[in-house]
């Protein structure tokens, strides 16, 4: 199973969502769902390369070392792992 830790990744880089879905151009409640997504939302290639750069851009800076990348997003763990 894919997780996703968009919620995890904002709070610990200070990131609103209303900052965040004022640079996707969508409303916070959109954001405000992936936030609470326990696993990895449907999103294409362009949208979360999107996300990616939000981030990284709204970090604050005393936050973070080098960049927010994908696999701060994402973890994996086989479905023989979880039982």
């Amino acid at each position: 199973m894919i997780t996703w830790h968009l919620n995890e990744v904002m709070a610990r880089h200070r990131i609103k969502v209303k900052d965040l879905a004022h640079y996707l151009g969508v409303n916070s409640n959109a954001v405000s769902n992936l936030k609470h997504a326990r696993t990895m939302p449907r999103l294409d290639g362009q949208r979360l390369n999107q996300i990616l750069m939000g981030l990284n851009q709204l970090a604050d800076p005393a936050t973070i070392k080098g960049h927010i990348e994908l696999q701060d997003l994402l973890d994996w763990v086989s479905d023989s792992e979880e039982t």
